[in-house]
């Protein structure tokens, strides 16, 4: 097994803001920011910095490829910002404007309230709760109280998180979480194993939107040196649930079908985002969720070392 080279922080070199939130477990310490949707800008597990995030809020208003943000009430993009839901169309705010596309949901903007703290045996347990309202975003009339919980351990990060519809109508949903991964090197370097057979082909017409079409994952699914390898991409059909960047594991529950991956331009970080749902799901369907009155639905996911 060749060496991993890991990237070591100390507590007193974490930038702690005020307006922030902190759980710590033993050698391992978690930064949420509760006012933009609950972003995990900093985590560190058992002395190892995991996550290339906005660690301060200047950076968290100014970032526009949406570190460690939640994606709800969907993931990725709906294409136009426009759908169709049980015979009516809705126009979503289309805030990708340089391909006119609906990106990300708005959960990243909601200011979540801290519900309960209580450290245990295994881990640290925090959970936070917010609502999206009906008609406080524009083409989606629909209300949900999503919780989130935070179970920090000696050497992983588990988030659960919650969706329940609190209106008198069926609501579309989907959920994604969009960490970039860090190693403290060039992303060149390092090994990354994806568990996919297929990848999502996209229209040339509307860029990133999937044309129906599943082709072959040719990067393959043994681990292996990224290199120049320059990732956009939606994966599907997947071999298991666990994406392996180095020593550092993101792990999905059955219920998170996709995930996509990007590689920012200085490729200090790989974004690895698992999804419920494909891109544009309010349109294609591909793993959306529709919540009846008083429905909810869970899913699961997180990062481990490994």
């Amino acid at each position: 097994m060749s060496e991993v080279n890991t990237f070591h922080i100390t507590y007193d070199k974490m930038m702690i803001m005020d307006d922030f939130h902190v759980v710590t477990y033993k050698n391992s310490k978690l930064q949420i920011a509760p006012q933009y949707g609950c972003n995990p800008n900093i985590l560190i597990l058992n002395g190892q910095k995991v996550l290339d995030g906005n660690e301060t809020e200047e950076l968290l208003k100014e970032d526009f490829i949406c570190k460690g943000d939640f994606l709800a009430p969907f993931p990725n993009r709906v294409c136009d910002g426009i759908y169709v839901f049980e015979g009516q169309t809705y126009q979503l705010y289309p805030n990708e404007t340089d391909r006119g596309h609906a990106l990300h949901g708005f959960l990243m903007k909601k200011e979540c309230t801290l519900i309960s703290q209580n450290e245990g045996e295994e881990g640290t347990v925090a959970v936070f709760q917010t609502h999206i309202s009906k008609g406080e975003s524009q083409g989606y009339p629909f209300e949900l109280e999503i919780t989130l919980t935070f179970t920090l351990k000696e050497k992983a990060l588990d988030i659960d998180i919650n969706a329940k519809n609190t209106g008198t109508s069926n609501a579309p949903y989907g959920i994604g979480w969009h960490p970039y991964l860090t190693a403290g090197k060039k992303i060149n370097d390092c090994k990354l194993r994806i568990p996919a057979r297929k990848i999502m082909e996209v229209r040339t017409d509307k860029e990133l939107i999937p044309t129906g079409t599943l082709l072959e994952n040719e990067f393959g699914s043994e681990p292996k040196t990224i290199g120049e390898t320059q990732l956009d991409t939606c994966f599907a059909d997947l071999v298991d649930h666990a994406v392996r960047f180095e020593n550092i594991e993101l792990w999905m529950d059955d219920s998170m079908k996709y995930f996509q991956s990007y590689t920012p331009a200085e490729r200090m970080s790989i974004a690895v985002e698992p999804m419920s749902c494909a891109p544009d799901a309010f349109n294609n369907g591909l793993g959306l969720v529709t919540l009846a009155p008083q429905e909810d639905v869970n899913h699961r996911f997180g990062i481990r070392l490994v």
